[in-house]
């Protein structure tokens, strides 16, 4: 969960862009079919079979929601969060305060980027540290909102 300062407001909440679920989401129609494929060899136990087969197919795919919902870049007046889910039951958040900012990049990496309007985020702190994200829609809103409010918080 986030703390934030009392007078901290949240500018900002991106999402990787729904275009990252959309691998997943074939890797998972194609498993629900794969039964329906070998159902002449299943015949004997095929009630009992495809129902553990969908079972693990649909704790996969809410494995992949799980991901893709619970990553997010918290941009907020004072600082940058990056909130990392990896599992169910893990995720990590990494920080910095805005008047650390020094240099925000956004790489748009392929025809399907340009298309769909997503691309990847990487920022530059004062500390050596790069902080990135990838795949998230509209780089360019996040970039400019990141920048007018480094600015800001160095220059009061």
């Amino acid at each position: 969960m986030l703390n934030l300062d009392p007078e901290e407001k949240v500018l900002l909440i991106m999402h990787h862009h729904w275009i990252t679920l959309v691998g997943p989401a074939f890797i998972v129609l194609f498993s629900l079919l794969v039964p329906w494929i070998f159902i002449s060899i299943l015949k004997p136990f095929f009630s009992f079979a495809i129902s553990l087969w969908y079972l693990i197919t649909l704790m996969i795919a809410f494995g992949f929601w799980i991901d893709y919902y619970l990553d997010a870049l918290v941009i907020t007046d004072k600082r940058i969060l990056d909130i990392d889910q990896i599992g169910l039951f893990r995720h990590t958040v990494s920080e910095f305060r805005m008047e650390r900012v020094q240099d925000v990049t956004i790489e748009i990496p392929n025809f399907a980027a340009t298309f769909f309007h997503y691309g990847n985020i990487k920022i530059q702190t004062a500390g050596e540290v790069s902080f990135s994200i990838g795949e998230v829609p509209s780089p360019h809103i996040a970039r400019d909102l990141i920048l007018k409010h480094a600015k800001q918080t160095t220059n009061p």
